[in-house]
């Protein structure tokens, strides 16, 4: 009977252990399964990030801004919506960085995404003229710039160009068409993102939210 009771808790054990490796193997799956989707979310928006604010940079630097410049209506929707995905995949990006324990709130200041939303606000409905907050759909064939609309494009020209330069920083092969050539997954995975996402929100400067929006 010692015997056999020995040989039951054996296969018992044995199969408890057969059963918990099972688990295990599971639970590394799923978790190797969400880090792919997670990096794959954060390498989508970093490139898009990136993208955004150099086309905006080339767009910009175009222009010597000064009252009664006309602005091509391709290029102020363009500008539009370029700052809509800089204030969107900022945001990402900076949420998944606190959920992810990356940074905590003192670490990084959220304002660029706020500042990028409020330039957007700007063009569609001081520059472009849509009604709409945030519509950046084009309604005029010509756009002058006066002198307030002038030296607020200015300001932001400038502070897209401070942006620029930390994105070229740490991705000197981006263009305004993307970067095809750069293992996004590696900056992901060796948390340059971060510093990436720390550094823009140090070049935002002194603005505050509503500086641009009127």
């Amino acid at each position: 009977m010692s015997n056999k009771r020995c040989t039951i808790m054996i296969a018992v054990a044995s199969m408890l252990l057969l059963i918990c490796m099972f688990l295990l193997y599971k639970t590394v799956q799923e978790n190797q399964r969400y880090e792919k989707f997670i990096s794959t979310q954060l390498s989508e928006s970093l490139s898009s990030l990136v993208t955004a604010i150099v086309a905006n940079d080339e767009i910009l630097q175009q222009y010597n801004l000064s009252e009664g410049d006309n602005l091509l209506p391709e290029h102020a929707t363009n500008l539009c919506a370029n700052f809509t995905t800089v204030s969107t995949k900022y945001n990402h990006l900076l949420n998944a960085a606190l959920h992810l324990n990356k940074v905590n709130n003192a670490d990084i200041n959220p304002v660029l995404g706020n500042v990028a939303q409020d330039i957007t606000f700007f063009l569609a409905r001081s520059v472009i003229g849509n009604d709409l907050l945030g519509d950046c759909s084009l309604i005029e064939t010509t756009i002058s710039l006066d002198a307030v609309q002038s030296q607020k494009i200015a300001e932001i020209r400038e502070l897209n160009n401070q942006w620029s330069g930390v994105v070229k920083k740490y991705v000197p092969e981006a263009t305004s068409r993307g970067v095809s050539d750069v293992d996004w997954n590696d900056m992901i995975n060796n948390t340059m993102w971060i510093q990436l996402l720390e550094e823009l929100s140090v070049d935002v400067g002194q603005l505050g939210i509503n500086h641009f929006f009127y």
